[in-house]
């Protein structure tokens, strides 16, 4: 079976010719644009519509964050809501609607729960808005008890249901009772990797190590939260070294765990193995190019974007059996598919990659190849062009009976 595009066809209806004079207005919608793939889709949605056919701006009801910093260098239209405080808002969605109609928005795009609440209002309250919603949470039906009331109270109200996923998408379908036809799977893209390190990386990503040699660099690129089970993965480095290994560990990312995480690496003796990097801009085109094997050791994933950046990149996977993984990463193709919270398979696989530079090269580019037939940013957007230009020319919205919770 070759790599094939996993989304729901949505069929196009015709804008902007000749019953549509202007150009669609569409404004992206999150609580925060701190790091994140929910961040990351919504960034890349704005930045990359077709200009000729929508007009695109972006907005955040709380924090802009790291993603919405690289936005507005970007040149995106992004906005706050009027009069944002950084507080506890609960008039914001009164605060989003004047913003709504003072842009004359005919899309709205909402990403987080939050998003979702003052999204659905705004659509509730003004007849000829539009509204899409994405869910990018990974870990259904262990949904948080706050946000599962949200999601099941108003999944009814937009017009278009979004899952980043076919094993998301039957996750939320069981939880909520959502019909099929409401819910479309459009999978995450990326953008391609611009090959070069800067000074704006760690120094010591190209560094040898302290005998002189470069061992083969395995990296993950991750929050430090327990989700992305990282305490496996320092584990299964510590197999490897035990069983005569050579290699290094680069951790790029920042988390909560960080202090917990190194104290597990001292306790078996992997300081000079094991590094952590920090957060790194932009890991995709300045770490990601230098390592030789990525890995991720999630617990739980809806789809994740750094595994398609990771394919992106041209670089051999190992990663854990969860969310879209095993629909994107075919086991012995493009990467080696591993069970979640499982050290000794983690090493296996990881070994196995370190001593055959062969299959390494082999795999790699296999996942660069899938990777452009149907992961990029481009795919991604083309998919929610047609939704958006499918939307602004839809007669009618949910009936009353579905708007009801």
């Amino acid at each position: 079976m070759e790599c094939s595009d996993a989304a729901v066809p949505i069929r196009a209806v015709p804008v902007n010719q000749p019953n549509l004079p202007r150009r669609v207005r569409l404004m992206t919608v999150n609580s925060t644009l701190h790091i994140g793939g929910a961040e990351q889709v919504a960034a890349a949605l704005a930045e990359n519509v077709d200009r000729a056919r929508f007009e695109s701006t972006a907005c955040y009801l709380k924090q802009p964050g790291l993603i919405g910093e690289q936005m507005l260098r970007a040149g995106v239209d992004l906005v706050p809501v009027p009069g944002i405080t950084g507080r506890t808002d609960y008039l914001s969605f009164r605060k989003l609607r004047r913003l709504i109609v003072s842009r004359c928005i005919d899309v709205i795009h909402t990403h987080d729960p939050h998003g979702l609440i003052d999204g659905a209002l705004c659509r509730l309250t003004l007849p000829h808005l539009r509204h899409v919603h994405t869910f990018h949470f990974g870990n259904y039906p262990h949904r948080g008890r706050r946000d599962a009331r949200i999601e099941r109270a108003l999944w009814r109200v937009p017009d278009v249901l979004v899952a980043v996923g076919q094993h998301q998408a039957a996750s939320l379908r069981a939880m909520y009772g959502i019909p099929a036809r409401r819910l479309h799977v459009l999978w995450n893209g990326v953008d391609d990797p611009t090959r070069r390190l800067t000074a704006v990386a760690p120094r010591e990503v190209t560094l040898p190590a302290p005998n002189g040699a470069t061992p083969p660099v395995i990296a993950s690129v991750s929050t430090l939260t327990a989700q992305k089970g990282l305490e496996h993965l320092i584990d299964a480095a510590g197999l490897l070294r035990a069983s005569g290994e050579t290699f290094r560990l680069d951790i790029a990312g920042d988390g909560p765990l960080r202090e917990s995480l190194k104290e597990r690496v001292r306790a078996q003796g992997l300081g000079e193995t094991v590094r952590f990097l920090g957060w790194v801009p932009q890991a995709s085109a300045r770490l990601l190019p230098a390592v030789d094997i990525f890995v991720q050791s999630s617990l739980w994933e809806a789809m994740s974007v750094v595994v398609l950046e990771a394919m992106a990149a041209g670089k051999p996977l190992v990663v854990t059996d969860v969310g879209e993984n095993p629909h994107v990463v075919r086991h012995e193709h493009n990467g080696l598919i591993v069970p979640p919270g499982n050290p000794q398979a983690l090493a296996d696989a990881l070994r196995r990659l370190l001593r055959d530079a062969g299959t390494r090269a082999r795999l790699g580019a296999a996942a660069r190849a899938c990777y452009q037939q149907s992961f990029t940013s481009r795919h991604m957007i083309t998919r929610y062009e047609t939704l958006y230009a499918s939307l602004a020319g839809a007669p009618v919205g949910p009936s009353a009976d579905e708007v009801r919770p």
